[in-house]
């Protein structure tokens, strides 16, 4: 029975299958989002249920809202949306080593579609683009009570870390950029970078911001909002400088700035992003986290800058999505943040919805850092 055919045989009154409840758009509807049901897979070898606890609210949920994007399953009407999750192991199929009922794990996010990158296990490295993402494109997300999936795509998460656990995701995009950054600077034998900018103060910038800072390098944070706001409070206990680019640009900052080795543009902001290749020190690595959508026509000074990359050995990388090796960095680096500033990462999370029901307004409160859906104690 296709996915379609079963959930239509759930609405008719008829259930011929376990099914899950979830939320859900129906993608390039705007506004669509609503309650869902859902076939819930039977558990095959090599596969885990999971239950999801809590899923994290992003940039790219409220977009799949606003129908900018996404995709739902084949032959599947909608999409059940949440990519950010932290669950707990339900039960194990066949042959699942690693697993137990009562684990709690998180998931990376995107499946292979076979391509070499695919097929060497760098699934984030895609040649062919023609993967699929939970909770984005072509493959049903994790905000929903119940999900099976592969266990090579779990990663565990220490119960200790379980008040912060949903910030893994987020927190892989932010491995996967300073590992970027760090494998490229191997073409130089003495980088030690000292100091960086990171601009954007949403979760990402700020959990680079708190690598960064655990890495121990002077940290020059940016966004918009002038303090006081939960995110300058955040950066600046992890040690870093918080600027507000309505009083300071980066291009006015950088002059007064060491030589910047690394910048993280985290904004999506087309002005930005040449601001910050100008500032770019010598030997720097630029890191771009975010697609621009400010739909601006920009001058840009292509001979200074091409001349400026050339003369410094500097480099532009773009980097997106995450590996599953940056989810279990991730890991390690979350209990080094609650071991270095104890509830800090935590103060990321500033609202919470409670249950299905109250995930269908997720996206009216963007006043905070993180929003959160809790689905179960």
């Amino acid at each position: 029975m296709s996915a379609l055919a079963a959930q239509r045989t759930v609405q008719e009154g008829t259930v011929a299958a376990e099914t899950t409840r979830g939320v859900a758009v129906f993608p390039g509807q705007p506004g669509s989002l609503h309650l869902t049901q859902v076939p819930l897979p039977s558990l095959g070898p090599g596969q885990v249920r999971v239950r999801s606890r809590r899923v994290g609210v992003c940039g790219t949920d409220r977009e799949i809202v606003a129908a900018h994007f996404g995709r739902a399953p084949a032959e599947a009407p909608d999409l059940v949306i949440g990519h950010e999750v932290l669950g707990e192991v339900e039960a194990v199929g066949e042959g699942v080593e690693g697993f137990a009922p009562g684990d709690l794990v998180t998931a990376t996010v995107r499946r292979p579609d076979g391509c070499p990158s695919c097929r060497a296990g760098q699934p984030d490295m895609c040649l062919w683009r023609r993967y699929t993402e939970r909770g984005i494109v072509g493959a049903h997300g994790f905000l929903a009570e119940r999900w099976v999936d592969d266990a090579r795509y779990l990663v565990p998460v220490p119960s200790a870390l379980e008040p912060v656990g949903v910030l893994l995701e987020p927190l892989s995009v932010v491995e996967k950029a300073w590992r970027q950054a760090t494998s490229i600077q191997r073409r130089i034998t003495a980088w030690e970078p000292t100091t960086a900018v990171v601009c954007g103060a949403g979760p990402i910038g700020l959990l680079q911001t708190l690598l960064l800072r655990e890495r121990g390098l002077a940290v020059w944070t940016l966004a918009r909002s002038e303090p006081p706001t939960a995110a300058a409070a955040i950066a600046e206990a992890a040690g870093a400088t918080y600027v507000s680019t309505r009083r300071t640009s980066l291009a006015a900052l950088a002059p007064t700035l060491p030589n910047i080795d690394l910048i993280v543009e985290a904004t999506g902001a087309s002005q930005l992003v040449v601001e910050a290749m100008t500032a770019l020190g010598t030997n720097g690595v630029l890191v771009l986290l975010a697609n621009t959508g400010d739909d601006r026509d920009l001058r840009v000074p292509v001979d200074d800058l091409a001349g400026a990359f050339v003369a410094g050995n500097k480099v532009l990388v773009g980097s997106v999505n995450s590996a599953r090796e940056d989810f279990v960095r991730g890991v390690d680096r979350l209990a080094r943040f609650e071991a270095t500033w104890p509830g800090l990462a935590g103060r990321m999370i500033t609202g919470r919805l409670r249950g299905l029901e109250a995930g269908l307004g997720l996206g009216d409160d963007r006043s905070g850092v993180k929003t959160v859906v809790e689905l179960a104690p």
